[in-house]
């Protein structure tokens, strides 16, 4: 159920900054980014996708302290949205623990096995592609969370339920 929070335009707005920002690191961070990384920059895989997780992780941390200080400094739409939009990194951050768990497998199988045509590791190939896969869908569905709560956002709309377990 959607409880709408009668205020102003700019209050709207600010509140959208938390989903805008979500949805910029889950689309720009990892999408363009890792890319970016991998295509201009000529990185491995394993090097562009650390380095876009790292940077995505600056961005939780500073959504953590910027919702600290919108609990206490600003309007509660705009405290509810930013503390919505931390609770979403969970999803992002189980894939990063799950990314990091699989490819660290990697140390520990390698025995200097099987190699692709590249030279590189095939078990380590596998293990890594199967540590993006879920990171690539948790990257998907948190684009499509965060442009779900930026339009209630601008609608000045909250769950009744993080409405209930965040009170004024």
């Amino acid at each position: 159920m959607i409880i709408k929070i009668d205020t102003t335009e700019q209050v709207r707005k600010d509140a959208k900054a938390a989903h805008e920002l979500f949805t910029i690191n889950a689309i720009l961070v990892h999408v363009i980014g890792s890319l970016g990384l991998i295509k201009l920059l000529n990185t491995s895989l394993n090097v562009a996708i650390g380095l876009t997780i790292v940077i995505s992780i600056m961005i939780v941390a500073y959504t953590f302290f910027k919702t600290k200080k919108a609990k206490q400094n600003d309007p509660y739409l705009v405290y509810i949205h930013w503390q919505l939009s931390l609770n979403r990194y969970k999803i992002l951050i189980s894939a990063y623990v799950f990314y990091f768990l699989i490819t660290s497998l990697e140390l520990l199988m390698s025995d200097g096995g099987a190699t692709s045509m590249d030279g590189t590791s095939i078990v380590g190939s596998i293990l890594t592609l199967l540590g993006i896969v879920p990171l690539f869908f948790a990257v998907l569905v948190s684009a499509v969370l965060g442009s779900g709560s930026m339009y209630n956002a601008g609608r000045g709309e909250i769950e009744q339920k993080i409405a209930q377990k965040h009170p004024q």
